[in-house]
């Protein structure tokens, strides 16, 4: 199985001001055909398909208050700037309210991986999920993706 290195990863919300609670406050499953793990101590949901695409819910509390626009902007920008080109935007919803959500790619030395990122706020919380792969085998994968975002429930 391909290892995904850092830059997909690492690219989450949580290089922009905001930090991990400690409790988790929402129930996701795995996508069709991925199986739970978890690699370390952690409040954040992880599975992954036998074909290697990973699949990841978090929440985050906001250090500051700020918009869903704010959140947007800040994003986009930051992928921007780490190379990775956006391919889509997605509409998905998580615990029932609408979320934002976009699709990057990646080039890398044997193709090009996907990313893609949903969050929404809920209170002074927000709830990230996020998947990453391979291109041609995240394309197979991404309706069960979009599927278990949707059922995603937030406490």
């Amino acid at each position: 199985m391909k290892k995904l290195g850092y830059g997909v990863w690492g690219m989450g919300y949580g290089v922009i001001l905001l930090i991990l609670i400690s409790c988790a406050s929402f129930k996701a499953a795995a996508p069709e055909n991925f199986a739970e793990y978890s690699d370390s101590p952690s409040d954040k949901f992880k599975a992954v398909s036998s074909d290697g695409i990973l699949y990841r819910v978090s929440e985050y509390e906001q250090k500051a208050e700020a918009s869903i626009d704010f959140w947007r902007e800040a994003f986009l920008l930051k992928m921007k700037n780490a190379n990775y080109k956006q391919e889509d935007s997605i509409n998905v919803s998580i615990g029932g309210k609408a979320a934002i959500g976009y699709v990057f790619s990646f080039a890398n030395s044997t193709g090009s991986d996907l990313y893609l990122v949903a969050a929404v706020q809920s209170d002074k919380k927000m709830f990230v999920v996020e998947a990453a792969g391979e291109s041609a085998k995240f394309e197979n994968r991404k309706k069960d993706i979009l599927d278990a975002i949707d059922k995603i429930t937030i406490d």
